[in-house]
């Protein structure tokens, strides 16, 4: 109760967007704090993500490396995006078939978090996807994705070791762990 009493507390003056591009807003707002106080409050405003942990009959996670720019480095990640207004589980869909080339006929919704919650409003589904059906990538032109296929238990041997360091390809395979270990038996 006393959580949402502070809530309301929380009164937006003004708002304001600091700066936009095509991925994503900084948005400005002026509010009252609890304390009567007023700040400035700044945070990355971005639509719903999705990501998929996709599972091949051999029980092998579908898995990208690409390299990425802002860290200068390889990463290995699990396919997903931005839903740029569409449905999550269709984002899921197509996302996996343009990044991977593969469908999936089984997809089951694991849950949601939000990516970093101190600075962005964003929150990111999540899907466990199964029978899958290969086929051809269809990449947009400033991706360069390496699909690989790695079995269960080394996924998460990379995860332990750090060698997977994308944080939310690493909060997706936490949600998809429990399922995952039926998978690998």
């Amino acid at each position: 109760m006393a959580q949402r009493h502070l809530l309301r507390h929380w009164r937006v003056l003004k708002r304001s967007v600091a700066f936009s591009c095509p991925w994503y807003q900084i948005a400005r707002e002026k509010i009252r704090l609890p304390t009567d106080r007023v700040i400035d409050y700044y945070y990355v405003t971005i639509p719903p993500a999705v990501m998929v942990v996709p599972v091949t009959a051999d029980r092998r996670v579908v898995l990208l490396r690409q390299y990425r720019y802002p860290t200068r480095s390889f990463s290995y990640e699990l396919p997903g995006g931005n839903t740029r207004g569409k449905a999550p589980l269709a984002t899921g869909k197509e996302e996996l078939f343009q990044e991977t080339g593969y469908r999936a006929r089984r997809w089951t919704r694991l849950g949601r978090f939000h990516p970093y919650s101190g600075i962005s409003d964003e929150v990111c589904f999540v899907y466990l996807a199964r029978e899958l059906e290969p086929g051809r990538q269809r990449l947009e032109d400033r991706e360069f994705i390496q699909v690989i296929t790695m079995p269960i238990g080394e996924v998460y041997r990379r995860v332990e070791r750090n060698r997977i360091q994308d944080g939310m390809t690493l909060a997706s395979l936490l949600l998809a762990r429990s399922y995952l270990k039926r998978e690998a038996r």
